[in-house]
């Protein structure tokens, strides 16, 4: 995992002027039981040890995900590492089962879905990361249910462009239990003999803005009482522009109202809202049901949005809705 050699050369001089260098640092192991295979092993560090900041055991990103049966991806527009760990009931890794008992107590929010990974998104020097329970719906889309996570330490980059992550809060945050024995400096970690229930989830967006961001875009529950009309349901959300691709032979024109109104229109099933009503979309507002179509399900609402380009950034997303007053 690198980083252009300008950007190593400046971190490798901020990190030795906070007076921790890696040679400095003493020997740190880690000791997996029966984790990515059904021995108890110690992690195998190739090229940069594990070292200590602030008492705070850091560890290569790489390495650590790899011995813990997870793959580690990075995004540099967003400085941004994503820690994956899959979920399977039949696989011959016990993390690998362990994500599938943890992920299958995740409250579903009565939608039709199939767990498939946790991941972690961990952003360069920064303490919060984001936690998602990911699953893929019906349509085959993915649909995570998550929340933020506030580490202890930071994810640096140091001397060569290694990415160092907090080990403790990276093997924590999907649920493993981590101790540390000071005699022997040495971190160990196992799977948890009894697995509780993740809480404070609620479905959120994918990975923010970039593929991995840590950034978290959360639906904040409305009483209908008080502010708006009668609850409808929690929508699948997508969007749509007047393009070919989104609209077909329809153009520019929807179904019932004449010309698509970015900003205003919506497609739906006429079964669930009635056709030209008003709907108010948490984090959307006000919109109305001008338009529809054969690929709108029952609780499924598409977005009109100025270009294709923005239909394809915002994705799908998951949204509380209310029928407007």
């Amino acid at each position: 995992m690198k980083i252009p050699k300008r950007i190593g050369v400046l971190t490798a001089v901020v990190f030795t002027f906070m007076g921790v260098t890696a040679n400095a640092q003493p020997d740190i192991s880690v000791k997996m039981y029966s984790i990515a295979s059904n021995n108890t092993e110690y992690v195998s560090f190739t090229k940069m040890k594990p070292m200590q900041i602030d008492s705070r055991t850091l560890t290569p990103a790489r390495d650590m995900a790899q011995a813990a049966g997870m793959t580690v991806e990075w995004d540099q527009p967003t400085q941004t590492a994503l820690l994956t760990l899959k979920a399977d009931a039949n696989s011959d890794k016990p993390v690998e089962r362990y994500a599938a008992e943890l992920i299958s107590k995740v409250k579903g929010y009565g939608l039709d879905l199939t767990p498939t990974s946790i991941t972690a998104a961990i952003t360069l020097n920064s303490s919060k990361a984001v936690i998602r329970y990911n699953f893929t719906d019906s349509d085959g889309d993915n649909v995570p249910m998550g929340k933020n996570y506030e580490m202890l330490s930071k994810a640096i980059f140091i001397e060569d462009g290694t990415l160092m992550i907090p080990m403790r809060d990276s093997m924590e945050m999907f649920g493993l239990e981590v101790s540390w024995n000071q005699e022997e400096l040495c971190a160990s970690v196992a799977i948890p003999d009894e697995i509780t229930q993740p809480e404070g989830l609620t479905i959120i967006a994918n990975h923010g803005e970039g593929p991995y961001a840590a950034k978290e875009e959360q639906s904040t529950p409305i009483d209908p009482q008080t502010q708006y009309g009668a609850y409808i349901g929690n929508f699948k959300i997508t969007h749509y522009c007047t393009c070919p691709i989104c609209n077909g032979g329809w153009g520019s024109y929807t179904a019932w109202a004449g010309e698509v109104i970015p900003g205003q229109t919506i497609a739906v099933n006429p079964e669930i809202i009635p056709k030209l009503s008003w709907v108010y979309i948490d984090g959307y507002g006000y919109r109305r049901a001008e338009d529809t179509g054969s690929g709108i399900g029952q609780y499924h609402i598409d977005v009109a949005v100025p270009t294709h380009d923005m239909a394809l950034e915002l994705g799908v997303v998951y949204k509380d809705v209310y029928f407007a007053e």
